[in-house]
């Protein structure tokens, strides 16, 4: 895994909880107890640069503890990927990357969701928002290959220079995540949580000019602005529910960031909190994080199980790491390719506004998978 810029190997060493994909409620609800159950064993003089456990949460496990009433889904699976994964893990020497400069072509990717039914999601988002159930909604395609090789998965993410990156391979589920988003940085001892909330995409060019020209249209596009902005909105309202009085703030709104394949649109929203915070108390408020459902957030989400063809699985879920001093840092599982004894999963979308333009949200959703094509 690669987090900033530090890198690790990381050999998997005890299995501390691992619920099944179908059986999302709850999950995430132990999910907090087992990190409370881990944290009590750290000591306190613990490396704060020292991982000691790989951890993930689907979209779909977040969406059944932030529901207030039980939730029926019976679309097909995104991926097969865990509910909630927590494992020990022991850090070795990082091997030197041996990858192949050969690609070969793949299987071509295929959706549920077309052109055509992705537009008429789009039109759907918009009734919504013009009859005041929500303002925002990112609404999201999965994409399926019958297989991929390790070697082409790791060249994916090796090209990728995500720096969040992370493969997980637990015998019948591969996670291949190569995403630049950070859902939550919990100093748990020092009481300090912060969230970087990822709206508003442009490509990236090959002409340096060009990709400026990209840059700063992206810097000034209201609309893209205006979906950072709902989305904070929606950051700051959930860290507001675990945060001390006054203790939340945005250091940084709509800032631009370039990564391989898009400029981004990046905001910090920064929380004080209790030292003695329940991990299932932050959890529970925070997940799924607002940038990948929307305002308001449960109108937002029951947007997206109306419209979506499947499940999300892993997408727009969490994964990370939890390190020796306690800290927490779980990264959006944006960018994030799931195999199983199905194939090769991956998810992409967008936020849906107003004034959004379903040839425009298309082109978007394209620019975002070109890192597994």
């Amino acid at each position: 895994m690669r987090i900033d810029d530090r890198a690790w190997s990381l050999a998997l060493t005890e299995t501390l909880l691992r619920v099944a994909c179908d059986r999302p409620a709850g999950a995430l609800e132990a999910l907090g107890d087992a990190l409370d159950a881990l944290h009590a064993t750290l000591a306190p003089d613990g490396d704060s640069h020292t991982p000691v456990a790989v951890v993930w949460a689907t979209y779909d496990a977040a969406w059944h503890a932030a529901s207030p009433v039980p939730v029926i889904d019976v679309r097909p699976a995104g991926d097969r990927c865990p509910s909630v994964l927590l494992v020990r893990v022991t850090v070795q020497p990082a091997p030197t990357a041996d990858l192949s400069s050969d690609d070969p072509p793949l299987v071509p990717f295929t959706s549920a969701t077309d052109q055509t039914a992705h537009a008429a999601m789009v039109g759907a988002v918009r009734e919504r928002i013009r009859d005041g159930e929500v303002y925002l909604v990112n609404a999201a395609r999965m994409i399926h290959r019958p297989t991929m090789s390790a070697e082409a998965i790791a060249h994916r993410v090796h090209r990728s220079d995500a720096p969040r990156a992370m493969v997980v391979n637990i015998g019948d589920v591969c996670v291949a995540a190569m995403s630049m988003e950070l859902a939550l940085s919990w100093d748990r001892r020092a009481g300090i949580a912060f969230s970087r909330p990822i709206k508003g995409t442009r490509p990236r060019r090959a002409d340096p000019t060009e990709d400026a020209r990209e840059a700063a249209a992206l810097a000034i596009d209201e609309k893209e602005r205006a979906e950072n902005a709902m989305a904070v909105d929606v950051h700051r309202n959930d860290l507001g529910r675990v945060a001390n009085v006054g203790g939340v703030t945005v250091p940084v709104l709509c800032g631009v960031e370039a990564h391989r394949y898009v400029h981004h649109l990046v905001s910090t929203v920064r929380a004080e909190v209790d030292a003695g915070l329940p991990a299932r108390a932050m959890l529970s408020a925070m997940l799924p994080v607002g940038s990948v459902t929307g305002a308001p957030k449960l109108a937002a989400m029951a947007t997206i199980a109306a419209l979506e063809a499947e499940r999300r699985g892993l997408y727009t879920g969490v994964y990370g790491l939890v390190f020796a001093d306690g800290r927490v840092e779980l990264t959006v599982a944006i960018r994030t390719l799931v195999t199983d004894a199905a194939g090769a999963h991956y998810g992409v979308g967008g936020g849906i506004v107003w004034d959004s333009d379903p040839g425009r949200e298309w082109d978007e959703l394209l620019w975002k998978q070109r890192g597994v094509e």
